[in-house]
């Protein structure tokens, strides 16, 4: 069984469209393939997709290439709702362009009160370099070039208790200054984008974090 679900607006409310009876029940599994940027277009560095916590929205980890990846639901823009299968384990949004070869149906996962709790900032982190909506990156931020950058640092979509399982590292140190966003909820991990190895995580000590901070929700 596919499920094939859009989420549309109309006037100001969201609303599930189904294709089918049974749909609702199952969602279909894909193998994950490196992704354009939203904003560039590009290749995303790091290959794979980001996941993020809602469309358009802050990175939570990676599905890297040729993992698999659960889709639950779909946006009209493409953006993909499901389980991170393979290595993160983890729900959330991947990106659009990001689905390749199918890999059959599986049982949903991922419920929609996962979904609106991830799509609330402090749900996935804390200490942001901007108040909510007023940002798209990070802020220019010194850092110890040559610290590992790392696509994943949690297992499991608990936020405030799976970090540490630093894992995918990139394939280069970070530079002398990077983009800081946030810093995950246990306070080890600060989640930056580097020019050249694209957004993840460095260890706190990385990084010098931005004189003020914001901890608003959205």
């Amino acid at each position: 069984m596919d499920r094939r679900m859009a989420l549309l607006g109309a006037g100001g409310v969201t609303v599930a469209v189904l294709a089918g009876a049974q749909a609702a029940y199952a969602g279909h599994t894909h193998a994950i393939q490196t992704a354009p940027s939203p904003s560039t277009g590009q290749p995303i560095a790091g290959g794979g997709s980001w996941i993020v916590n809602k469309p358009s929205g802050y990175y939570i980890g990676r599905a890297m290439p040729a993992d698999t990846f659960d889709n639950e639901v779909t946006t009209t823009g493409n953006w993909h709702y499901g389980r991170a299968v393979t290595g993160v384990n983890m729900c959330g949004w991947v990106l659009p362009g990001s689905l390749g070869a199918d890999r059959g149906d599986v049982a949903d996962s991922c419920s929609a009160a996962t979904r609106e709790a991830l799509s609330h900032r402090r749900t996935v982190g804390r200490d942001y370099n901007a108040a909510a909506h007023e940002a798209t990156d990070g802020s220019a931020a010194p850092a110890v070039s040559g610290c590992t950058l790392y696509y994943n640092y949690f297992h499991g979509s608990d936020f405030a208790a799976n970090g540490g399982h630093w894992a995918n590292p990139a394939a280069g140190g970070i530079g002398a200054t990077v983009r800081y966003r946030f810093t995950t909820n246990d306070g080890a991990a600060a989640i930056v984008r580097d020019d050249v190895q694209g957004w993840g995580f460095v260890p706190i000590g990385c990084v010098t974090r931005p004189a003020r901070l914001f901890n608003d929700n959205d």
